[in-house]
């Protein structure tokens, strides 16, 4: 009798055990995403000027499903944000995935309050004498942008970077509530002192960094200060990078080729977008390669974009940046990996009118 028990018992576990994972099968959670269209070939781009930026992350729980985070896109001749489609059975599409050169059917979910997406935005700041016209209408532009987006569909942190030739200051990725604190230290930190010196809890290792980080470089070069962020900052797993550069001279590499827009482009394109702000009129410099460069070519690049303002900025609101259609239009994309191999190489592709563009992300692991 006791064997009998004990074998419906085991029976009756044996049944729980397999319902229970069959419940929690990846296929079970994934009918929501559309099947992989078998008549769709994603277009050729001719125009590219356009530049999709993401991040990759498997769904927890559900290998089979990845989320990608994709940084809004904004078309450059409408300066208008780009809703995007991929709704290949209705014929309504603008919007192509491939993994392994096969279109994937997507699910498209754009940012919201019930769909938050994370970002992390850094702020790039010229705080050399010629900037002391403007320093204290950009520190303050910079908080109320921060504050807005705090309270988008967004979760979003922040960091500062300040340079003059060398980086000089700089706080690491935080609140919002903390860059308002930095930037309005008050006292001595006015004017272009708003972003000097380091501040948070690994103040003493950026600033022992930044002694000897590009100390061939004099001239002013937001590049150093993006490279600088993107090695020492604390950024967050499955966030866009979005940096935001404010200047008013040319990008000076002193004719070294690493501290060059070239090298910017390569090693930040599909990683990171840089967006510019430029406080002097653009046709004032004799412009040339490796030593005086057009700041604005970082963010062209990299599907950044660029906002020209006066010379003391009181006429900028950062609100109306174009970034800022960019971050609040940014959309979760959804699919089905094949699941056939540890590395996939990924091509998104964006047709709009007058734009269009792709981006290449080769041997990448979900």
């Amino acid at each position: 009798m006791l064997q009998k028990f004990l074998f419906y018992l085991m029976t009756s576990l044996m049944v729980l055990i397999v319902a229970c994972n069959n419940s929690t099968e990846p296929s079970a959670n994934n009918a929501d995403i559309p099947p992989d269209p078998s008549d769709i070939v994603a277009p050729v781009t001719q125009i590219n000027n356009l530049v999709p930026s993401a991040t990759f992350a498997t769904a927890s729980g559900n290998p089979s499903r990845i989320k990608v985070n994709l940084l809004g896109l904004v078309n450059p001749n409408t300066q208008t944000p780009i809703n995007l489609s991929a709704d290949y059975s209705g014929g309504i599409h603008n919007f192509y995935l491939q993994e392994d050169g096969v279109v994937k059917g997507v699910k498209l979910t754009k940012v919201s309050s019930s769909t938050v997406l994370k970002a992390d935005v850094v702020f790039t700041v010229d705080n050399s004498g010629s900037m002391s016209e403007e320093a204290d209408s950009i520190a303050a532009r910079i908080v109320d942008f921060a504050q807005f987006l705090a309270s988008s569909g967004l979760d979003v942190r922040f960091g500062c970077i300040g340079y003059d030739g060398q980086v000089n200051g700089a706080l690491n990725i935080t609140s919002h509530q903390i860059l308002a604190q930095y930037l309005n230290r008050g006292y001595y930190y006015t004017g272009t002192y708003r972003t000097y010196g380091f501040s948070g809890p690994d103040s003493a290792n950026l600033e022992e960094t930044a002694w000897t980080y590009a100390s061939e470089i004099w001239g002013e070069n937001g590049v150093v200060g993006v490279f600088f962020a993107d090695t020492m900052f604390s950024w967050r797993a499955g966030a866009q990078r979005v940096f935001v550069n404010f200047t008013d001279e040319p990008t000076q590499p002193g004719g070294y080729q690493f501290w060059s827009t070239e090298n910017l482009c390569d090693r930040m394109l599909g990683k990171g977008t840089v967006h510019t702000v430029f406080s002097e009129d653009s046709s004032y410099y004799y412009w040339q390669d490796l030593y005086d460069e057009r700041p604005w070519l970082m963010s062209e690049c990299t599907g950044g974009t660029v906002k020209f303002v006066s010379s003391n900025a009181t006429d900028l609101n950062l609100l109306d940046l174009p970034v800022t259609g960019a971050l609040s239009n940014s959309y979760l994309v959804e699919y089905l990996t094949s699941g056939s191999s540890s590395i996939h190489d990924v091509i998104i592709t964006v047709k709009d009118v007058g734009a269009d563009g792709k981006i290449i992300y080769q041997e990448i692991s979900y």
